[in-house]
């Protein structure tokens, strides 16, 4: 795992009304790449929310050319 996919902790809030990423929330981390292995999109980091069932928040982006 690099950096980038580290649990963010020093972030603010993840507020999924208006954050304009591509995400989706996911039970553990493990199932984040699960998640963008099946859309076709690179992982751009995993956010720890810490609130059960779903607490990890995927950020995804599309694949450079």
């Amino acid at each position: 795992m690099t950096e980038e996919n580290q649990p963010d902790n020093q972030e603010e809030p993840f507020d999924p009304v208006t954050d304009p990423r591509d995400w989706s929330a996911a039970e553990t981390e493990l199932a984040c790449f699960a998640l963008a292995r099946s859309k076709g999109k690179q992982l751009v980091k995993i956010i720890n929310t810490k609130k059960p069932p779903l607490q990890f928040i995927c950020i995804f982006k599309d694949y450079s050319k």
